[in-house]
């Protein structure tokens, strides 16, 4: 497998995994819930310019135009991107012949990006800390990903089955 296969063969594995998680997050949680989850990415993302990196609460910025869009698009993004370091860390061999057991330890780890980076920049403290319950929302955040690494599986499996 060449190099920008791999990296095609990640992005569309790292899109069907993003498709399947936020399909069970919505079964899971509800629109509503998923749904405004990203509109506060976006509206993080849209007030970077104006509040810079970190906020003190992102659900008590003024909501902004567009946020729900942004926040979906740079969702989807991500999961794109976690596609593609999913092929490049395990090779085209996971690609070609994909474990279940990759897929769920990687999905697993992926969580430590929300906590270490994003629910900081967002006033939510590292790994929830700042939520009225984190470890409900800890446990939220490890099967949402974890979900979203048996979609990585799902996702290959799928592909390796049409190509």
């Amino acid at each position: 497998m060449s190099c920008v296969e791999l990296l095609v063969f990640g992005a569309a594995a790292g899109l069907g995994a993003t498709i399947f998680a936020d399909l069970i997050a919505i079964l899971r949680q509800g629109w509503a819930m998923t749904h405004g989850f990203y509109c506060l990415v976006g509206r993080w993302i849209g007030t970077l310019p104006h509040n810079g990196l970190i906020h003190e609460d992102i659900r008590a910025s003024a909501p902004i135009t567009g946020e729900a869009a942004l926040g979906w698009g740079a969702h989807i993004i991500l999961g794109v991107i976690y596609g593609i370091s999913f092929a490049v860390l395990f090779g085209s061999l996971a690609l070609d012949s994909p474990k279940l057991w990759q897929g769920l330890v990687f999905g697993f780890v992926t969580v430590l990006v929300p906590w270490l980076i994003f629910q900081p920049l967002f006033g939510w403290g590292f790994g929830m800390s700042k939520a009225p319950q984190p470890w409900k929302m800890r446990k939220k955040g490890l099967i949402n990903h974890t979900v979203f690494g048996l979609g990585i599986w799902l996702s290959l499996v799928s592909l390796n089955a049409f190509f």
